[in-house]
């Protein structure tokens, strides 16, 4: 390649692009960092900020990522820890959960996956505790409240919950949520789904009243899943 011709981006530094220049509920995200991962060829780590309409830069994130562009048969993923508190360097801060913004970076993630990928998202960090206790009491993943956020995104194949590490490298618990390699794969999958679901809104509640009020909550998510997406099954 001549040298006056920068190489092509690679496939993380186009997924991550693709998200970090996006606008969101009145805001922008901003790639603050985005660096390469030593020792892992294609992976990215950002950090991704938010800028206010007066041109102000968060000082804290609203995301984290390891951004993969996968190879050797292995589709892009993203592992990512969101965050539902943002704060600004004059102190003040904004309650992204509260306006959707959470819910919008995991959106655009979740469509920067092609088929045959998957999402992560920790929930072991401060302000995921909901999905953390859920998960425990038994909730089916797509009823959490990260699980949700995942699969309204386009991830609605195979859950699999990272509770314990398997080899020293995978990070934080965390939920991971797939996207089917094809639409027959994508509408078994989401029979199975809403199989699962049906069956968690007829089962008992737990006895504590912390835990049916936990409880509670992620069987309201199951039924607007089940609303949502019950004809397409």
């Amino acid at each position: 390649m001549p040298a006056n011709i920068s190489p092509p981006p690679s496939k993380a530094r186009l997924i991550v692009d693709q998200i970090g220049f996006s606008r969101i509920g009145g805001f922008s995200l901003v790639p603050v960092e985005a660096r390469p991962i030593r020792s892992r060829a294609g992976w990215l780590y950002v950090r991704i900020a938010l800028r206010d309409q007066t041109g102000a830069i968060s000082s804290t994130p609203i995301a984290t990522a390891i951004v993969s562009g996968g190879g050797r048969e292995v589709k892009p993923w993203i592992e990512c820890r969101v965050f539902p508190q943002v704060e600004f360097g004059d102190q003040s801060s904004i309650d992204a959960r509260g306006l959707g913004l959470e819910a919008e970076i995991v959106r655009l993630m979740g469509e920067r996956i092609p088929p045959g990928g998957h999402l992560m998202l920790d929930y072991e960090n401060a302000g995921q505790e909901e999905t953390f206790a859920e998960l425990v009491l038994g909730v089916p993943p797509p009823a959490s409240y990260l699980g949700f956020l995942m699969f309204r995104a386009g991830c609605r194949g195979e859950f699999k919950d990272w509770y314990f590490s398997e080899g020293g490298h995978e990070g934080p618990r965390k939920l991971q949520a797939n996207k089917s390699p094809d639409a027959a794969a994508e509408k078994l999958a989401l029979r199975g789904h809403l199989k699962h679901l049906r069956a968690f809104i007829r089962s008992p509640m737990p006895r504590g009243r912390d835990d049916a009020a936990i409880v509670a909550g992620a069987k309201a998510r199951a039924r607007l899943l089940l609303k949502e997406f019950g004809r397409k099954s």
